[in-house]
């Protein structure tokens, strides 16, 4: 067996200079692959490499569901998850840097790697095109979230030396080109199956189709809303990508690739919701498009998931977590009064927790928007002699506790057979007002509070990746980066677009049925009246349908950011505004700004904090924010860019 000498040159280590992952990822030493263990060894620390802080295990989840437009954090824009939610992303961001920098990072162990199996110098093994398309296969997607985030980007598809450091900005459509041929080069050297364990989170042929078809799809979005006449798509995108067809050549071409996920018949939903979500760990599952293995092990070549860190609550377990990303109240409650007793709620958000100290869970019970505390007297009576000789009188004992009040739905009675809130009570049951609400809710939510009383808990949490299987910073549960609810939600859309539209609505309600007869994670009921399946809709009613449908069932996932932002800015523009319509959200901002509260603790309102925004004014904020900045660490490391003329629109 013949070395193979894989030098890794500190120029491209630049480009991860800002990033505090471990060294041992990165492929900068002689490597001999004499067999196939060592060359699975090889690509296993590639694979860990997608489940770093930059990457799937954090910050693309993060940055993503944070500039979604349905997510609050704390109202200071030195605090860059803050620039994320507000639309002001500076170019020294540093998880700009991080994110940007550690998919790189992955790209260019990729390109070693299948550079290593390609050379004349390596010798056969087992497996070794399977490895090699697994490779392109990972390529592909970093790729794939490039695009979606910075849109034209250098293309690094070979091993870098001195002599290609310097790499210009590639088009949108070369990007687009090289996504689809690491994926389709990938297929024919993919497994029937997938497969986790001595190969970890391995892709099948399925997978790559799976995610063509999501590539075609978004293309076809964005080709539909120029077509709109959408202001972004026909003044900004058509120069970006000057190549674009109609939306249904693009919309065909993911039903065909779709259609071959369908025919390989290796992805099922998973039966109840709550399996994916409830907290354990899930080694594999038939919904695993693309799954990335995750351990709390740091200590080996291994991932690990810090996604429990991040988004859920203070104190909510024996790890840490933060809470810093947060569903921002509009998004809650239109949730809540759309999906009612869907028990993907319960999993979704968090708004009671028992409180942990020291590692071990307290007595106390923790609670958020929705829910508010006070405190409540309790009186007893005692007989008393006051007297010698005399009759005992009762005297009141009183006691107080501390009791958590239950959220503005679950206190509404209603007089609904089928369980559906009480109109009577609320005008739009998605939009409670806040004459609608008693006193203490109104007090606890509809202004904003002092500087003395500022509190996080004031919005809800995401709770998806809420568990107790944790240590420090790091929990046990693996990365679900595609998963096949999001695949049939998508394939409904294309469905939907080409005229299919009963076979769109089937799509859409196996989704649907698996959510109505999943496990509420509260009250443990099997059997909901939501969501209802869906029947007659027409062609642009079910086009609404699947995008707020995709934004609950895939809330805080992956891909929050392009799923806001596919069909254009005015569809973009809705999700804004309706946080700015939230009667509680507009209460509380307005007593904010009359109370002269502009500070940490406080609602956003869009586009920043100008009321009654003309047009104009709308359509540059989301131009902008189609797209992140380049990082400036990017334009320091590469010559072949220039900050001024390659940056993208608005930075």
């Amino acid at each position: 067996m013949k070395k193979i000498s894989l030098c890794l040159l500190s120029g491209l280590l630049l480009l991860s200079s800002c990033l505090d992952e471990d060294p041992r990822y990165t492929t900068n030493e002689e490597i001999v692959y004499s067999s196939q263990a060592s060359a699975q060894m090889a690509l296993n620390g590639i694979y860990a490499l997608m489940a770093i802080q930059g990457s799937f295990a954090q910050l693309l989840p993060e940055i993503s569901t944070e500039a979604s437009g349905v997510n609050w954090t704390t109202y200071l824009m030195s605090d860059i998850r803050a620039q994320y939610v507000d639309g002001q992303v500076s170019t020294d961001n540093e998880f700009n840097d991080r994110a940007w920098g550690a998919l790189y990072q992955t790209i260019s162990n990729c390109n070693i790697f299948i550079n290593a199996c390609n050379s004349e110098e390596s010798s056969d093994f087992d497996g070794k095109a399977n490895m090699v398309a697994q490779a392109k296969f990972m390529r592909g997607v970093c790729y794939f979230y490039l695009y979606n985030y910075w849109g034209g980007v250098p293309l690094r598809t070979v091993p870098s030396n001195s002599d290609n450091l310097n790499i210009p900005r590639a088009t949108r459509q070369q990007v687009i080109d090289q996504i689809v041929a690491d994926w389709t080069q990938a297929i024919p050297d993919l497994d029937e199956e997938s497969a986790l364990g001595s190969n970890p989170t391995a892709p099948c042929k399925a997978s790559a189709y799976a995610y063509l078809a999501k590539l075609y799809w978004l293309m076809g979005c964005n080709a539909w809303a120029k077509e709109q006449g959408d202001y972004w798509a026909v003044n900004q995108l058509s120069k970006e990508w000057p190549e674009m067809q109609s939306s249904n050549t693009y919309f065909r071409q993911a039903k065909v690739y779709g259609d071959s996920v369908f025919s390989q018949n290796v992805f099922a939903l998973e039966p109840n919701f709550g399996t994916l979500f409830g907290g354990n760990r899930l080694a594999f599952s038939d919904e695993f498009v693309f799954v990335i293995d995750a351990t709390m092990n740091t200590t080996e070549n291994v991932g690990y998931n810090s996604l429990h860190w991040t988004f859920s609550p203070q104190n909510c377990s024996p790890g840490e977590s933060w809470g810093r990303t947060q569903p921002n109240k509009a998004f809650y409650n239109w949730a809540r009064g759309t999906y009612q007793d869907d028990p993907r709620l319960s999993y979704t958000f968090v708004s009671k927790w028992t409180r942990y100290r020291d590692g071990s869970p307290s007595s106390e019970i923790e609670a958020a928007y929705p829910y508010v505390e006070r405190t409540v007297n309790d009186t007893t009576w005692k007989d008393t002699v006051l007297r010698p000789g005399r009759p005992p009188v009762q005297i009141p004992i009183v006691t107080t506790r501390r009791e958590i009040v239950d959220s503005i739905y679950y206190t509404i009675p209603s007089t609904n057979p089928a369980g559906d809130y009480s109109n009577e009570f609320f005008a739009d049951v998605r939009n409670p007002k806040p004459s609608e609400l008693d006193s203490l809710l109104r007090d606890a939510f509809c202004r904003t509070k002092s500087p003395d009383s500022w509190n996080i808990n004031d919005w809800p949490y995401w709770g998806k990746y809420m568990t107790l299987n944790c240590s420090g910073r790091y929990a046990d549960n693996n990365l679900y980066v595609y998963r096949y609810a999001d695949f049939l939600l998508l394939m409904a859309d294309v469905e939907n677009e080409l005229g299919n539209t009963g076979t769109a609505i089937g799509y859409v309600n196996q989704v649907l049925d698996r959510a109505r007869t999943s496990t509420d994670k509260i009250t443990g009921t099997t059997s909901h009246t939501y969501p209802k399946a869906i029947s007659g809709m027409g062609q642009s009613e079910l086009r609404e349908y699947i995008f707020n449908e995709r934004l609950f069932e895939l809330a805080a996932e992956f891909d929050g950011f392009m799923d806001t932002r596919r069909r254009g800015i005015e569809w973009r523009r809705d999700v804004l505004e309706r946080n700015n319509n939230d009667s509680i959200t507009s209460a509380c901002y307005h007593y904010g700004l009359e109370n002269g509260y502009q500070a940490r603790w406080r609602e956003y309102w869009y586009p920043l904090d100008q009321e009654n925004a003309g047009d104009a004014t709308w359509n540059e904020f989301l131009t902008k924010n189609q797209l992140f900045p380049i990082p400036r660490v990017e334009f320091t490391t590469n010559e072949a860019i220039s900050s001024t003329s390659n940056q993208n629109y608005g930075y």
